[in-house]
């Protein structure tokens, strides 16, 4: 194989930090004056829409600003951000009987036309609520959440935060995986044990963060509350299932997944670099959400997926019963994305399954009761990802 399109290569030409890995770098907590408008009601939409009831009444009022005056991206970012805030808290803030079939123009043109500009699309999803709405406050590398974006307060913020912390955890896996290439294109033994040993820590590392999830959210709140502002829009089940119009940009209803963490360009890199291949229709699925990431992130994964030796190097050193470590190794790593995805799917149980078969769970957003908000069917796709991914262990 050669390594041509990975010597010398720069994870910032791809959007991608060597420290905090998939989080925007240094994004802006406030657009210029001229956006003040977006600002302060991107601030309010979650308690104007959940309990004042108010923001479409805001909405209605918002002047028509021209994006063309945005300038650079992380202008961009923050400005699809503060619009997300906005028009998601718009859609739901009367449950799924109220949902407009129009949002209106002073949203919907500026964000469709920021969307466009940063290749993102029109509706929440992990690249605004998580990778552009986080700072690093201090020096103990804690975060600090710029927009809550949807209802729900301090346990919404710390959803995103755990979601966040996750991201910056595997951040170091980035750049494991590219020595783990080159190591394995070099026949360097010593360096690739040490990247995928490098690569199974930061998974595991997003695992016990992930468990931290239980310290301040209650899984009533989530599923009631948080999760229904995170749906999409458009098919059977929703209660838009011809989708959205955006008015003053297509007379068409377009429809859209919602935000969910298969958006998250982590596992994805991890899935393309590790060799792990899912079904068909897994495999559709994701290659449908990753058109929600950030292009450049997508750029890169498609990279590591072409140029990845990483499983082939493992492999063959275990056809040659060669130095058992080798092999070893790699399996380690797999298995730690296995346990990771397990773990996950615990999760998904105590926080929608569970709190899906309550009594006195919220009858207000029920297209999206046991569904996940990008519109798989939770519990059977993720076990059928972790299954698949058990496939890839060498033996």
């Amino acid at each position: 194989m050669s390594m041509a399109k990975l010597e010398g290569i720069s994870l910032t030409d791809f959007g991608i930090s060597k420290t905090i890995g998939f989080l925007l770098d240094r994004p802006l907590k406030k657009l210029p004056e001229y956006f003040e408008e977006w600002n302060a009601l991107a601030k309010e939409a979650p308690k104007l829409a959940s309990q004042d009831k108010k923001l479409r009444d805001k909405v209605q009022r918002l002047p028509l600003l021209d994006h063309e005056r945005l300038t650079t991206y992380r202008e961009l970012r923050l400005a699809h951000l503060t619009l997300c805030a906005i028009a998601t808290c718009y859609i739901w803030q009367e449950g799924d009987k109220g949902v407009p079939k129009v949002l209106p123009r002073t949203l919907a043109v500026p964000w469709c036309g920021v969307s466009r500009r940063l290749g993102l699309k029109p509706v929440t999803c992990i690249a605004a609520f998580v990778l552009a709405n986080f700072k690093i406050k201090d020096a103990n590398r804690n975060l600090e959440c710029l927009y809550e974006v949807v209802p729900g307060g301090r346990q919404a913020e710390w959803f995103a935060i755990v979601s966040a912390m996750i991201e910056y955890d595997f951040a170091p896996a980035i750049t494991h995986i590219v020595e783990a290439i080159s190591a394995a294109d070099g026949n360097d033994v010593v360096v690739y044990k040490n990247s995928m040993a490098g690569i199974r820590d930061s998974i595991i590392k997003m695992r016990n963060t992930l468990s931290r999830m239980h310290d301040e959210l209650d899984a009533d709140v989530f599923y009631n509350v948080v999760r229904p502002y995170f749906n999409g829009w458009g098919g059977q089940d929703s209660p838009l299932p011809e989708g959205l119009i955006y008015e003053g940009v297509s007379e068409e209803p377009q429809k859209m997944i919602g935000g969910s963490n298969a958006q998250s360009s982590t596992l994805h890199l991890t899935d393309a670099a590790l060799g792990i291949k899912h079904n068909n229709d897994i495999t559709e699925y994701l290659r449908k959400v990753s058109t929600y990431m950030p292009p450049k992130h997508v750029e890169f994964t498609e990279l590591i997926a072409k140029e990845t030796n990483i499983r082939t190097f493992g492999k063959l050193s275990f056809s040659l019963d060669r130095d058992e470590e080798i092999w070893d190794s790699y399996n380690k790593a797999v298995q730690a994305v296995i346990d990771f995805r397990s773990y996950h799917i615990q999760i998904v149980t105590k926080y929608v399954i569970i709190a899906a078969s309550k009594e006195t769970r919220s009858r207000d957003y029920e297209s999206v009761s046991s569904k996940g908000t990008g519109g798989s069917s939770l519990i059977p796709f993720l076990k059928s990802i972790r299954d698949t991914t058990a496939q890839a262990i060498i033996d």
